[in-house]
């Protein structure tokens, strides 16, 4: 029997999700709020809803045997938990589980509640007098963050993004007026690294660790986006992390999905993506996310040997077993509309000519009835190159960009010292 999948969301990533079920032969049924040409193409039925909360009503009817959600909306909305009443298999956690990610205070807290190392110091802010002394106590060297989704685009840096301590100050106020709450992070000082896990609700199996370029321009200048691009090596580690942060890392993620349990009373199961930085103290905790990170999912899905279907059903049946990834390296390169993300010029015609040394994700896209392919406000492509080495695999990725042509650009440095 072939099994059928549910799959949740429009992007690049739920692509190269797509593309990982079709190589195992399993039939896609999706669920999408943008009519993504290579989601469709790959599913054998399609359905288009204007939001995923409108989608909510679309999932009593569906007959699948399992379900896997890309972003992060659909499980904050409770996608997961209307799935499993169904006692439907779910790559991703229920939305109280979700909130690891759906609010960066609760995800701080409970690290701290749960003894949990490589927390920042941070501080919980409600008011202008609280704002002000956690900023004096941290040296106005802080990352201000809004404790709700968005979309990678919300956090600023002192240094990066303040020009002085009243524009801090200013920053958080207004965060304050606009949610009642800011969190004010020590700045982390050091490499950037991302660990993604499969996890049953006890165990958590780290896949290829993934390095990410977040901000917008060339030289990592620029304000932070969703993330321009990003690579992995064909050992699956990064060369300036060690086995003894992947093992603390790896603890600190495995920490965080009994504390869920803990919590919560229900096990996490899906995937649980760690940002962490490799500072002076060891690894610390930039963020959680509760689904793949995009593009890290191009990454690692591409060398994915073990049926994401089977480690869905795995996790479903709490007894995950270690997934196997090719021993290659890969590049991914974002094309993004003019002017993302401050002012991206959307609505704008693209046209892609496939190559066959890259692998092409369409992302947040916009196919009309009449075939034109659209760009929309968010980034458009993710283009995937593998190779044994980075080198070979970022020159893949950068030489099918001479097919694609429309009001579009992208950072020219991905993956630049690491050949």
């Amino acid at each position: 029997m072939t099994l059928a999948a549910l799959l949740v969301g429009s992007g690049a990533r739920e692509h190269a999700i797509a593309m990982a079920l079709d190589r195992q032969g399993i039939k896609i049924i999706s669920l999408i709020d943008k009519k993504n040409p290579g989601i469709i193409q790959l599913s054998s039925k399609a359905y288009f809803v204007d939001s995923f909360k409108e989608g909510k009503n679309k999932l009593q009817e569906l007959d699948v045997n399992i379900a896997i959600i890309g972003p992060e909306l659909p499980l904050s909305l409770g996608y997961a938990d209307i799935l499993q009443e169904q006692e439907i298999p779910v790559l991703g956690p229920v939305s109280s589980a979700a909130r690891i990610e759906t609010s960066k205070i609760y995800a701080r807290r409970l690290m701290q509640e749960h003894n949990i190392t490589g927390l920042p110091e941070f501080y919980v802010c409600t008011s202008k007098e609280e704002a002000l002394s956690a900023l004096k106590d941290l040296n106005y060297s802080v990352a201000i963050k809004p404790d709700g989704l968005t979309g990678g685009k919300g956090v600023k840096v002192s240094g990066d993004h303040f020009r002085d301590n009243a524009e801090t100050l200013q920053y958080a106020l207004d965060l304050i007026k606009k949610d009642g709450s800011v969190i004010i992070e020590e700045k982390l000082i050091g490499l950037e690294f991302t660990a993604q896990s499969f996890t049953d609700g006890t165990r958590a199996e780290i896949m290829p660790l993934v390095k990410d370029y977040k901000r917008a321009y060339d030289g990592d200048k620029g304000p932070n986006t969703g993330s321009m691009g990003s690579i992995s090596f064909s050992n699956h580690v990064l060369p300036y992390i060690s086995e003894s942060d992947l093992r603390i890392a790896k603890g600190i993620m495995e920490k965080t999905v009994l504390a869920v349990k803990k919590d919560t009373g229900i096990p996490y199961q899906g995937v649980l993506y760690g940002q962490f930085m490799k500072t002076e103290q060891g690894p610390k905790l930039v963020e959680f996310n509760a689904r793949f990170g995009d593009p890290e999912a191009m990454n690692v899905l591409a060398l994915l040997e073990t049926s994401l279907a089977n480690i869905t059903l795995q996790i479903g049946d709490k007894n995950l077993k270690k997934p196997v990834f090719k021993n290659l390296a890969t590049c991914v390169v974002y094309v993004v509309p003019e002017g993302y993300p401050v002012n991206p010029r959307s609505g704008s015609p693209i046209s892609v000519q496939p190559n066959n040394d890259a692998i092409i994700h369409y992302g947040s896209v916009n196919l009309e009835d009449n075939g034109r392919l659209l760009t929309t406000s968010s980034r458009t492509l993710g283009i995937l190159g593998i190779g044994t080495t980075v080198k070979e695999a970022r020159e893949k990725a950068y030489s099918s960009l001479t097919g694609i042509e429309g009001s579009i650009t992208w950072r020219s440095d991905i993956g630049i010292g690491f050949e």
